[in-house]
């Protein structure tokens, strides 16, 4: 009797331990549910809460080139070798020349050229001491034979158009042309007007240094 009541106890004690042991389990299994559940939860607020960026119709416009100024003294350089180069002429060039002033950067060149025997002065202007530009030049003009003139030398585009007034006005048949140092809308306005006048101006064109020929103006 005695054993049969102990065996009663172990199987009833064995029972209560499997009965133990699987609501553990669960609570372990349900604790880890809501363990998910909940960090589901916690990362899909978080990624509602974050802002998303607005979205632009507009595109992102892009950065524009600044613009690029004249320097006088390159462009001086730059419009005296264009003089030997269009049209191409042999040394000493004969040239009427207009300068802002006395030793100004086109001045400094010309008189290092005549210096070495690469030009034949036919007139030499100042625009601080020699008066109005244009008066200059037509009686400039009238003192140099037809064919004893290959081209004028402008140091400014004000200068240049001035002298390519008093060019037009001549009417020369000897081929003569404005060589500009510095390019505005009114030489390259010239050029078109009158490509065998205004030839060639050096300075900045399209935001770059560059010699513009009026040939290739007008090509465009």
């Amino acid at each position: 009797m005695r054993k049969i009541i102990l065996i009663g106890l172990i199987v009833v004690l064995t029972l209560g331990s499997l009965v133990c042991m699987l609501g553990f389990r669960r609570e372990i299994q349900a604790g880890e549910s809501l363990f998910l559940r909940s960090a589901e939860k916690a990362t899909s607020s978080a990624l509602n809460e974050t802002p998303l960026p607005a979205e632009s119709a507009d595109p992102i416009p892009l950065p524009s080139a600044s613009p690029l100024a004249e320097d006088p003294a390159l462009c001086a350089s730059m419009a005296w070798d264009a003089l030997f180069a269009y049209p191409s002429h042999e040394a000493p060039i004969r040239v009427l020349a207009l300068f802002a002033k006395e030793n100004s950067p086109g001045d400094v060149i010309y008189q290092t050229m005549l210096a070495d025997g690469k030009l034949m002065a036919k007139g030499v202007y100042h625009a601080d001491a020699d008066g109005d530009a244009k008066a200059w030049t037509e009686k400039a003009l009238q003192g140099v034979t037809i064919g004893l003139l290959d081209s004028i030398y402008a140091e400014t585009p004000e200068l240049a158009l001035a002298a390519y007034e008093a060019l037009c006005a001549a009417e020369r048949n000897d081929s003569v042309e404005v060589i500009c140092a510095g390019i505005t809308e009114d030489v390259l306005a010239a050029m078109r007007k009158d490509h065998f006048a205004m030839g060639v101006a050096a300075g900045v064109y399209e935001n770059e240094m560059q010699v513009v020929y009026a040939d290739d103006l007008l090509g465009k």
